[in-house]
């Protein structure tokens, strides 16, 4: 069994593998590397991911998994967001707005209603209404804003 070590260097975090790369374990590494600076990308406020980020990123996406496979076929969004999977996640709190922004990013989905419920904000304009680019924008606008992006 290989070992490796990683280091971090400030400024700016660099990540390396130092070890005897075991013979054609070079593409393996390579991922493992991109993964680790891409995670370092989404965290930019720190160089470690701590345990509790990471536990509660899994949470969400477990849920938001368990969520979208039970309401997929589903076309009312109280009974979209009345789901238990969905009312966990919100009930996770406002640690969980980051994610919920990201997602929204990537993936447009009716995280509205949960983003209300948990910051009791609502940024989009009334003409917006029913228009899932310009709510997904207010938010991700709201979120920048507010340094939750």
């Amino acid at each position: 069994m290989s070992s490796f070590v990683l280091t971090m260097e400030e400024p700016p975090a660099v990540v390396r593998f130092l070890t005897p790369r075991p013979e054609g374990a070079g593409a393996v590494f390579a991922t493992i590397e991109r993964q680790i600076l891409e995670l370092r990308d989404k965290y930019q406020h720190s160089l470690a991911i701590t345990y509790r980020e990471a536990a509660l990123a899994e949470t969400f996406r477990a849920l938001a998994e368990e969520w979208r496979q039970a309401t997929r076929f589903q076309s009312s969004l109280t009974r979209v967001t009345a789901h238990p999977a969905y009312q966990a996640i919100v009930r996770l709190g406002e640690e969980v707005v980051p994610l919920l922004l990201r997602e929204l990013k990537h993936r447009p989905e009716p995280w509205f209603a949960a983003l209300r419920e948990i910051t009791g904000a609502d940024p989009v304009r009334p003409k917006h209404q029913g228009n899932m680019r310009a709510i997904t924008d207010a938010w991700l606008r709201w979120g920048r804003d507010h340094g939750f992006v």
